[in-house]
């Protein structure tokens, strides 16, 4: 059964009404990785794959997450230099628990407009879509932030498994959201952070509204896709793995 909580919603509906229904759709999703559990191992299950990347061992500035391939229609899974920091898995805890820790983002952002946190996703969708609008960038920041712009997937939201959609030519919400926080990053913080860094720290956002799709996408690329299994999504490859 696939989960997204970003689809568009109809013109008619007012702010209201499309603030109360995005809440519903991330209720869904939150509660479908609540009732995660690892399944057993053992041969009824998916074949455990050999690990590309190690767990997260220690808090750092960097995520697991999508980068475009080549072929412009397809993601593996990189390592990307964040803003914000990416806690380590914490030791004993259940496997899905633990890479909830790591992929799902707490707190204010240290660069977050007044009233923007990590903690309520459905008011920062909101806040944040305006600025795309709302700031103009030199021509020197907007070239980077097209450049930034056009690497970033949505992954979970329109395309296929072999045609990823770029927020650049994406209507949802979501990438709008994207959009406008690389514009406002770029413009207040790019003497401070890489291009590469942005992108990352779009990441970070992908797993507050996307949490059930990071994290299902960190333990396939750490090697533990056996635990909770991968439901495949826009960019993942015909075979629904990201190359795995």
């Amino acid at each position: 059964m696939k989960f997204r909580v970003s689809q568009e919603l109809p013109e008619h509906l007012g702010y209201k009404s499309a603030v109360w229904v995005i809440t519903a759709l991330l209720a869904v999703n939150q509660f479908m990785i609540g009732s995660m559990v690892p399944k057993a191992h053992g041969s009824g299950g998916l074949k455990s794959l050999k690990s590309l990347f190690g767990a997260q061992g220690a808090s750092a500035r960097e995520i697991l997450d999508t980068k475009l391939n080549s072929d412009g229609k397809t993601t593996t899974i990189a390592k990307w230099p964040t803003i914000s920091e990416v806690p380590a898995e914490p030791k004993g805890m259940d496997l899905v628990e633990a890479a909830k820790v790591v992929m799902i983002p707490t707190g204010t952002p240290l660069y977050a407009p007044q009233g923007i946190s990590f903690d309520d996703p459905v008011s920062a969708l909101a806040a944040w879509q305006p600025y795309e609008q709302q700031i103009t960038l030199s021509p020197e920041l907007q070239k980077r932030w097209e450049n930034i712009v056009s690497q970033m997937t949505c992954d979970y939201c329109c395309g296929g498994p072999t045609r990823v959609t770029i927020i650049t030519n994406c209507g949802c919400r979501h990438a709008q959201a994207y959009r406008s926080i690389a514009k406002y990053l770029v413009r207040n913080y790019g003497d401070k952070y890489s291009d590469d860094e942005i992108i990352g720290e779009l990441k970070r956002w992908k797993g507050a509204w996307y949490p059930k799709g990071v994290i299902e996408d960190y333990l396939l690329a750490t090697g533990r896709v056996d635990v909770l299994g991968h439901q495949t999504h826009g960019g993942a490859g015909a075979e629904g793995m990201h190359g795995f």
